[in-house]
């Protein structure tokens, strides 16, 4: 009788499990053609009005590359989405240089770097937007800032 309700309750558990799972493909998502859409023209409206548009929404992912003493490099992407699709597109992907403290100074790569606002460098643009043009975008910022504090755990405000 054990073995017998042993495996009624592993048969309950898989079924379980495999009832409230799904197969998400992302691929099929990623076919956002950035040809038709000028990209800075939306940000910059979501930037000049009230109320952001409705139709696109942008956000930076961090990843981490190395971790050197005294700073930490890191991959950022950024990316589009069109909402009315889940369409996904990269519109940024950098490497880019993060102190540990304020006022670090980078010796390793200074001539090839680029200094951002907030004091990042950026060693490698592998698109054709950089972070540095798009950081002064408040979207673009504030994904920024807040994936690198979750990845890093910094405390930088936004």
């Amino acid at each position: 009788m054990k073995p017998l309700k042993k495996l009624a309750a592993l048969l309950v558990l898989l079924l379980g499990i495999f009832a409230f799972t799904s197969k998400t493909n992302t691929t099929e998502n990623s076919n956002l053609d950035l040809n038709t859409i000028d990209v800075l023209n939306v940000l910059l409206e979501q930037n000049t009005s009230c109320r952001p548009n409705s139709n696109y929404s942008f956000f930076v992912e961090t990843e981490l590359v190395e971790k050197v003493r005294g700073a930490s490099t890191i991959e950022a992407k950024g990316f589009i989405i069109e909402k009315s699709t889940g369409s996904i597109a990269k519109i940024s992907d950098e490497i880019i240089m993060v102190p540990n403290f304020k006022g670090t100074q980078l010796l390793e790569n200074s001539l090839s770097t680029k200094k951002m606002d907030n004091g990042d460098e950026i060693i490698e643009t592998k698109s054709d937007f950089s972070l540095k043009s798009l950081q002064k975008f408040e979207t673009i910022n504030n994904s920024y800032i807040k994936s690198t504090n979750n990845l890093l755990n910094l405390n930088r405000s936004i």
